[in-house]
């Protein structure tokens, strides 16, 4: 094989893995909770103008909301608290990320977006009042919204730095649409 050969094999090699690369950049918006179901329960209806206010709670967090919706927009703001038994059982939040999942009548999810990131590895005592304002284009054929979250509290193992796990309790919890039940 000539070095004109070799190079030009060589430049193809690079081009199909930067285009591999891309693909999976961009595939990210793939993976979201599209078409997935949301349980009537959690499913928060909108009404047109407002502001509208709320409250939605689960086991692991309470959400003071308010909303105001125009056309194919809504503000959306709140207040996020962690739930009794994450404050008093956890020293710190690793993370908590809050989503809203924007659906159809029939509570399936058109789309889904990032609210805001809390906590990052801040003690219990030291993480503030947690609020999110935010302003969201709706899909076409909204008429509900659903709020979802994940995160991760940890207790004891010597702080942040500890990298053994043996004396460190963590804990993971979430709340994300799902699949429909049979009928």
């Amino acid at each position: 094989m000539s070095a004109k050969e070799k190079t030009v094999t060589l430049f193809k090699l690079f081009g199909l893995s930067l285009l591999i690369i891309l693909l999976v950049a961009c595939a990210g918006k793939m993976f979201t909770y599209m078409v997935s179901w949301v349980a009537e329960n959690d499913r928060i209806s909108l009404e047109a103008g407002g502001p509208h206010k709320g409250n939605w709670q689960t086991r692991d967090v309470a959400i003071e909301y308010a909303y105001q919706q125009d056309t194919q927009n809504l503000q959306i703001s709140g207040v996020l608290k962690l739930g009794d038994y994450l404050t008093t059982g956890f020293s710190a939040l690793e993370y908590l990320t809050l989503d809203i999942y924007k659906l159809d009548a029939d509570g399936i999810v058109l789309d889904s977006e990032l609210i805001r990131t809390f906590g990052y590895r801040r003690y219990m005592d030291y993480l503030g009042k947690m609020t999110f304002n935010k302003q969201l284009d709706l899909p076409e054929g909204t008429s509900a919204i659903a709020f979802g979250y994940s995160g991760k509290v940890t207790q004891g193992g010597g702080g942040f730095r500890e990298t053994r796990t043996g004396d460190r309790i963590d804990w993971q919890f979430w709340k994300v649409p799902g699949r429909k039940p049979s009928e």
